[in-house]
């Protein structure tokens, strides 16, 4: 290694050194981005707890909701900042309905993503499906799933959490009885 100014090649070997690691702390300390919205309480009705959707949301300044239903679907959206960038619906399926028939058809998750809840759970980084669990449903010739999506990836863990409470609080809501036949 050369002579800089005067340096030895030592002093030149500690002074990268030195600013590497204040390059480091710098990027390790700097804040992550922030919600400037507040994360809402619910998915267009279903109430699911605000620690359990905001990994999955991003930054920016403002959030809303777009919620449309056909004959059996509910489906919301979240839009940030003009953006839509969470999906999610309730969908009435056929009894025999298994999760890998709804990955199949959902985007962001596939069959071959991990899974949880025996089988009737399936999640990624940018997708989930679950089966909801509606009590006393009237007809045994059908269920109810869930389905995610995020327009960029998340921690699988955050995702998987996510669906798991949704499903559960579905299976509370008007919707999942709307659309079980009760």
């Amino acid at each position: 290694m050369r002579k800089i100014a005067g340096l030895g090649a030592r002093s030149v070997v500690s002074l990268l050194g030195v600013g590497s690691l204040v390059g480091l702390t710098a990027s390790c300390s700097s804040p992550s981005p922030a919600h400037e919205y507040a994360v809402p309480s619910n998915v267009c009705g279903t109430h699911v707890a605000r620690t359990l959707l905001e990994p999955l949301l991003p930054a920016g300044e403002q959030i809303g909701t777009r919620p449309t239903s056909t004959v059996g679907v509910k489906r919301c959206r979240l839009v940030v900042d003009g953006k839509v960038i969470f999906s999610s619906s309730l969908e009435k399926r056929d009894a025999n309905t298994t999760a890998d028939d709804v990955a199949s058809s959902a985007h962001g998750v596939d069959p071959t993503d991990s899974r949880a809840e025996e089988g009737h759970v399936i999640y990624s980084t940018t997708g989930a499906v679950g089966l909801v669990r509606c009590p006393d449903s009237a007809s045994a010739l059908s269920t109810v799933w869930a389905t995610v999506r995020t327009s960029h990836a998340v921690k699988a863990a955050a995702m998987r959490a996510f669906i798991e409470g949704y499903v559960s609080a579905a299976a509370k809501s008007d919707a999942c009885r709307t659309l079980s036949g009760q």
